[in-house]
């Protein structure tokens, strides 16, 4: 993504096995754990992870990357095919490391997915794009509202990988 007056420019890569200590360690910030639905505590976790992002990309089902910042990895966004009951349509998600929060990185992604995944591209064509969160992440919803993503509804508890109430933005192909 283009740097812009406020912004320095953001890469998306895969991610690699050098990142671990990088994965490791940004699950170790408390807001990681706490909204993260596979918190890593390990380089072991984090090596089973990576295999998940590479069988995603292999299948088609989720796209993973890391996102740099002036060569620096500050996050991971992830787009994600629709799964029923799961995902109901294609999804975006993301994480940010707490030294870069606060400056528009994930809104920079959500928005530019967003085009992508509405701009005729047919890699993984979608008519609704959902965004997904814990109620209480509230930097999510802030994300969600900032990209014009609508609530769209409170989603009930599913133990025990989502333990408590989510909600569920929405943005629709414009038409």
């Amino acid at each position: 993504m283009e740097a812009t007056s406020t912004a320095s420019a953001l890469t998306l890569r895969p991610w690699q096995d050098s990142d671990i200590p990088t994965i490791v360690a940004a699950h170790r910030d408390e807001a990681i754990r706490r909204w993260s639905t596979r918190p890593i505590g390990d380089e072991d976790e984090a090596r089973a992870w990576l295999a998940d992002q590479g069988k995603g990309w292999a299948d088609d089902t989720q796209l993973s990357w890391a996102v740099e910042e002036d060569g620096t990895v500050v996050g991971n966004f992830l787009i994600k095919a629709a799964n029923p009951p799961e995902m109901l349509a294609t999804g975006v998600g993301y994480w940010t490391l707490a030294e870069a929060r606060g400056r528009g990185i994930a809104s920079r992604c959500v928005k530019t997915a967003t085009e992508w995944l509405f701009g005729g591209q047919d890699f993984m064509p979608a008519d609704e794009i959902e965004l997904l969160h814990t109620v209480g992440n509230e930097g999510s919803c802030r994300v969600a509202q900032k990209c014009g993503y609508a609530l769209d509804s409170v989603l009930p508890p599913l133990p025990p990988k989502f333990p408590d109430e989510g909600h569920r933005h929405l943005r629709k192909r414009p038409v």
